[in-house]
């Protein structure tokens, strides 16, 4: 499939021609020509070559045959797509002859249908660097794998997962992006089994081999060579030919969707361990919150609320009145999170696990190969796992959901499903054997990768039919695949409390961006391990500005709430939440945009400047939208920070309001120091006032931060609606256009068909001013100051509605 027409609308007209051996399919700008034999596939970019795929003759397909039947055994039913041996030219003696069994430590992978992978090699000409692939602990750029493994993807649960490692996690999505200067290339191997990619650098035409430099147009051209191995399934990739990295998102977005418009509070910050003891624990840290004036959106509960992990319950002796505890949450507009795993306990007396075993109109569980129930291990011992591949089993599993069979639940209870690779605690590598069925007798090794998306959806769905379709739902997953993005956030699993996972984490969460995966976010603090005072500032800090902001520990850690490290490292905490709250208003606007063509809420910097060949292998920095640029410290004991703001523009600092041109600088940092930048060009949207939590801040007034380019001039969008329901898709919201040019501010909508009542702008600050300015709004004056060490213009009570169309006149 090719993703050319995304770019210009699924209308845009082509031209085929064929000829001998070929065919081609011309665009405006973009051609693709297809060789019949032996099969090739190349696209082109004017006349320049950007992708071929087979040019290396690495496509194959293990054609699915009937395993020989052993003395004694039933002969198994032919399949559809089953072929004769002596149609592949394969006699019966290879036939018997083939591994068919494969071994792995005590466990056994019976393989009844055979060796059935599929490979094929695509090559990427004239670019520099290569991402995606999530999820790994590597770099952001992938590196060649000539010399190591190649990157697996394989859905499992990891135990303090190792860095630098093209290790299978706990997602997979087997999409890369590729880049130049000129322009960028995405390609989707759209395919749920295990998979591996190899990876390859070159620049020597040479090593390219004859059929490919026939068709390159210079003597010297950089190219990277991929080779994706899948362990069964179909050929279905997807190339988005660009030209920049913007038109490769929105032509992902086309095929694969955009993301959800998550619930304010779901961007806010949640408060996690496990486990929160009880009921008590639980509002005496909600209490503490308020004692220390941070805010905070959720408490989450882990595994331990449950009546013996049991999920769907609570245990009563710890939650007596599970309802009241979420009401007194509710009443300061704030939520809970509980966990639901993929396992059910096996007790022939809990009704949930009775149900789903003898239920009458489909297969609830997960069969094993001999097409009984499969049982398993996981945190309530022998379980069974439900089948969510099986859209009867996903309307089950939606049911349980209901606030009559969920008992002591609100509509503030809100849902994590953990655990969803799937984890086996017993299985080959910790997960579900590969000779496992599935509705409609598929093996598990065919959809391992997707189990964890399915799960996600119908946990999803059970919150849509709870409410009738009219809330939006938040549900927090740790397994992934491509199209979780339309479903809920993710997190990057089980890290560890050290300086190099919160490094980690940039590149981690880069990655998924660029793959497609905006909400996303990494356990602040280290979910393994204590994690020194310094470092938990640290990861606050850099938390903070990363689209998915989560607190979480291990059961086995000490606590760690934000005012346990004594009154000025609580402050600093403090501080950096609320930053993050000050920002809600432009990170729920990132997020508005994400909903539209999935542009990444977290990008790297190459994202937006890439010319700027020395910002490809940047990993320390990154852009939070568009506007706004952290350099966070990250090395123990830092004194003086390097800041690389890149070019053209001018740059401010958020917190001082300092103006900084393009390029690299060293900054002197304290602990209370958190490197963040405006754009000039930029305008923002912010609140100012202090609140308890995110839905006690809808009627704030704004503050709108005006960052002028080297020419005066700034721009920027805010998106308004209810944050909670869905009446934005019946047009009740705002989509406002801010532009300041020639000393005028205007404020116009963007959507003239929507509109949703928003709180007044309090206050307009200008950062770049070169003098003092007086403003009026319809020929009435409001108060102005100026700061001549910052250039900074404070305007105060304008008196304009940010949803309504006005100007402000500045003289």
């Amino acid at each position: 499939s090719s993703g050319i027409n995304a770019e210009y609308g699924q209308d845009q007209s082509a031209t085929l021609s064929k000829a001998g051996n070929s065919a081609t399919l011309t665009f405006s700008t973009h051609k693709v020509v297809i060789t019949y034999n032996p099969l090739r596939v190349d696209a082109y970019a004017g006349e320049d070559l950007v992708a071929s795929v087979n040019a290396r003759g690495l496509f194959q397909i293990e054609t699915q045959l009937l395993k020989p039947v052993v003395e004694g055994e039933a002969k198994p039913e032919e399949e559809e797509n089953h072929v004769e041996e002596e149609d592949l030219g394969i006699s019966a003696e290879d036939i018997a002859a083939m591994e068919w069994e494969e071994n792995f430590n005590s466990h056994t992978d019976t393989n009844p249908r055979g060796p059935r992978a599929i490979s094929l090699d695509v090559s990427f000409v004239g670019f520099e660097k290569l991402y995606g692939l999530p999820e790994h602990a590597d770099t952001l750029a992938l590196k060649g794998t000539s010399d190591t493994d190649p990157y697996r993807l394989y859905n499992l649960d990891v135990f303090e997962y190792e860095l630098d490692n093209p290790m299978a996690l706990y997602g997979a999505i087997p999409y890369v992006h590729a880049l130049s200067p000129a322009r960028s290339v995405g390609m989707m191997w759209l395919n749920a089994a295990e998979t591996w990619v190899d990876v390859g650098y070159s620049s020597e035409k040479s090593i390219v081999g004859r059929v490919l430099s026939s068709l390159l147009s210079s003597d010297e051209v950089s190219r990277i060579d991929t080779h994706f191995m899948s362990e069964s399934g179909l050929l279905d990739i997807f190339l988005f030919l660009g030209p920049s990295p913007k038109d490769v998102t929105r032509q992902y977005s086309n095929v694969f969707g955009p993301s959800y418009l998550p619930p304010l509070f779901a961007i806010s910050y949640h408060q996690c361990r496990w486990n929160y003891n009880d009921q008590k624990d639980v509002l005496q840290v909600d209490s503490n919150f308020d004692k220390h004036d941070i805010p905070m959106d959720v408490i989450w509960l882990d595994i331990e609320h449950t009546d013996g992990k049991r999920y769907f319950t609570w245990d009563s002796r710890k939650f007596p009145d599970s309802k009241a505890m979420l009401n007194t949450l509710a009443d300061k507009g704030r939520n809970m999170v509980t966990i639901v795993d993929p396992h059910i306990k096996v007790d022939k007396n809990w009704g949930l696990y009775t149900e789903g075993r003898d239920h009458g109109t489909c297969n609830i569980y997960v069969k094993n190969k001999d097409g009984g129930n499969f049982e398993g291990h996981c945190w309530p011992g022998t379980s069974s796992w439900v089948d969510y591949t099986s859209p009867c089993a996903r309307r089950w599993w939606a049911e349980r959901f209901a606030y009559d069979k969920y008992q002591g639940t609100t509509p503030s209870l809100f849902t994590w499903n953990d655990m969803n690779e799937p984890s086996v605690f017993n299985g080959p590598e910790i997960t579900m054997p590969k000779d496992n069925l599935h509705a409609e007798s598929w093996e598990h090794r065919d959809l391992h990768n997707i189990y964890g998306y399915y799960m996600h959806r119908a946990t999803r769905d059970g919150q849509l039919l709870r409410s009738e379709g009219t809330a939006r739902p938040f549900v927090l997953s740790r397994a992934f695949f491509v199209g979780s993005h339309r479903i809920g956030p993710i997190w990057t699993g089980d890290n560890r409390a050290s300086w190099d996972h919160l490094k980690m984490s940039i590149p981690m969460l880069l990655s998924l961006n660029i793959a497609g995966y905006p909400f996303v976010g990494a356990d602040v603090g280290g979910f393994f391990g204590n994690p020194p005072t310094e470092l938990l500032v640290r990861w606050y800090q850099v938390g903070v500005l990363q689209p998915f902001l989560r607190a979480h520990a291990h059961i086995d850690t000490r606590r760690r709430e934000p005012w346990l490290f004594g009154e000025e490292n609580t402050g600093f905490i403090r501080d950096a939440l609320i930053t993050r709250y000050q920002l809600l208003p432009y990170i729920y606007t990132q997020f508005y945009k994400a909903s539209v063509d999935n542009t990444p809420v977290m990008r790297p910097l190459w994202y937006d400047h890439t010319t700027d060949t020395s910002l490809y292998s940047n990993q320390e920095e990154f852009m939070l939208g568009d506007s706004l640029l952290s350099s966070p410290v990250l090395e123990s004991g830092e004194k003086s920070h390097a800041v690389l703001l890149p070019g053209p523009e001018v740059w401010y600092d958020y917190h001082t309001h300092i103006k900084y041109n393009p390029g690299t600088m060293h900054v002197p940092v304290k602990m209370s120091s958190m490197p963040l930048y405006i754009k000039g060009g930029s305008i923002i949207a912010t609140k100012q006032r202090l609140r308890r939590s995110s839905q006690l801040m809808e009627h704030d007034p704004y503050t709108l931060i005006i960052a002028l380019d080297s020419q005066g001039k700034a721009e920027g969008e805010v998106y308004i609606d209810d944050g909670k329901s869905f009446d934005y898709r019946n047009n009740k919201f705002s989509f406002m256009k801010l532009n300041y040019s020639d000393n005028s501010l205007s404020c116009r909508s963007a959507i003239k068909e929507a509109s949703y009542k928003s709180p007044t702008v309090e206050r307009i600050i200008i950062l770049g001013a070169d003098r003092a300015l007086s403003a009026s709004v319809k020929g009435s004056s409001v108060v102005s100051s100026f700061a001549k060490s910052t250039g900074t213009v404070t305007i105060k009570k304008p008196n304009v509605v940010l949803s309504e169309e006005w100007t402000v006149d500045f003289s």
